[in-house]
């Protein structure tokens, strides 16, 4: 078994990858010379920690229960962490199976499911939000990984060699900090990941993710130069870990797996939940609206309430069996329209209007820009492509090439 690196990208779509092949050179090149499938479907809803818990665990938000960036816990809507994931993670079974596994920040996975750990940058942004309009409090389970000192001596090691020895805080108050933050962030993890995988005795597994490219795209809009220059740069961080395998010699010997957690793409608009459910608890996942309700004769309520702006009510299946009768979830099909929990100041009472994002995702289900795509190269591995798969067979694929038992229903793709 060869040993295996997990490259998360981030919000780059299927149709970002296929349209700017130019700002990714480095990316194509392994697409080239292994399998590269050019459609992986969105999860419900296709957000980040749904995406990225889906990725590790090969199976739906109803059975790995992160059916949201904020999921309910019965009396508020919260950020979901890894202690919320309820099946284990591939680190967690790599580890079981005597594998060693280097998780370097990539988010919902615990510290104690990994022999070297380092929580993801951003977590601790997710701590600090007193910017926001409506803060939420970060609960423990993320202020256990923010906490968490890998002991494994691994990253102490690189710092002793040059490399950074962490990252800054996220957000110290404005958002030049935060984007030079994000920047130094992605750049450590991927320097990391490079030195161990380059190292004299790499893990079998590591884990790690890019931010960026989801980042800019909200902020500055899917097309803008902005954006693609971010596309630029998470392909220049992946050609880093790529070269230095190469210059070790063991690029033909690593099976690299690349993915992105969910898509982008441009917002017409949003509708605004306090004006639209007055009174209701509400949570927004981009496209996808949950209200808290109290049995399905609610849920319908609210469903009559929000019909006439063209939002439908979704099955639902994608949730928890035990969440189904207090969650009721919307989108409006058709539109890339987002939903925000408050309206702006100066659209105080207004039911719809601008959304706060230019680029977005998270749209109801089979919006394609939500779509995302895969890449696997290593020895061994035919270079091939593939038109679509299911968001459950990356952790199916990546599970076959480690010896591991599949989970769910995904298949192994090579």
């Amino acid at each position: 078994m060869d040993p295996m690196i997990v490259i998360m990208l981030d919000g780059i779509s299927a149709d970002a990858f296929a349209r700017f092949q130019a700002r990714m050179p480095y990316l194509q090149g392994l697409a080239a010379r292994g399998l590269f499938v050019e459609r992986v479907a969105a999860d419900v809803p296709a957000t980040s920690l749904p995406g990225r818990t889906s990725i590790l665990t090969g199976v739906d938000a109803a059975a790995h229960g992160i059916y949201g960036n904020l999921i309910w816990d019965g009396g508020r809507f919260r950020y979901a962490n890894p202690d919320d994931v309820r099946v284990p993670t591939l680190p967690r079974r790599a580890l079981d199976a005597g594998l060693e596994v280097a998780v370097l920040g990539y988010g919902m996975v615990r510290p104690e499911d990994a022999t070297t750990f380092h929580h993801a940058w951003w977590a601790n942004e997710m701590l600090q939000r007193a910017r926001d309009e409506a803060p939420i409090a970060a609960d423990e389970g993320w202020l256990r990984t923010s906490r968490h000192a890998d002991a494994s001596g691994r990253l102490a090691a690189l710092a002793a060699a040059g490399l950074p020895a962490g990252v800054p805080d996220a957000y110290a108050g404005d958002r030049m900090h935060y984007l030079m933050s994000e920047l130094t962030g992605d750049q450590t993890m991927l320097q990391w990941t490079a030195a161990l995988a380059a190292g004299a005795e790499p893990p079998d597994l590591i884990v790690t993710e890019v931010l960026t490219p989801d980042s800019v795209q909200h902020v500055a809009g899917h097309d803008h130069p902005f954006a693609l220059w971010s596309l630029g740069y998470a392909d220049a961080l992946v050609g880093e870990v790529l070269r230095s395998l190469e210059a070790a010699g063991r690029l033909a010997a690593t099976t690299v797996v690349v993915t992105s957690d969910h898509g982008h793409g441009p917002v017409d608009g949003a509708l605004y939940l306090d004006t639209l459910l007055p009174g209701a608890t509400c949570a927004s996942e981009g496209g996808v609206a949950y209200v808290a309700v109290d049995g399905p004769r609610e849920a319908e309520r609210v469903a009559a309430r929000l019909r006439p702006h063209g939002v439908a009510r979704l099955p639902g299946d994608h949730l928890p069996p035990d969440r189904r009768d207090g969650l009721a979830a919307f989108a409006v099909p058709g539109r890339a329209v987002g939903f925000e929990t408050t309206a702006p100041v100066d659209r105080a009472g207004a039911v719809s209007g601008p959304s706060r994002y230019l680029s977005g995702h998270g749209f109801a289900p089979g919006t394609a820009s939500d779509e995302r795509f895969l890449i696997v190269a290593g020895a061994g591995i035919e270079a091939r492509r593939l038109p679509r798969a299911s968001a459950e067979d990356v952790a199916a694929t990546a599970s076959a090439l480690l010896g591991l038992p599949m989970p769910g229903g995904g298949r192994a793709l090579c």
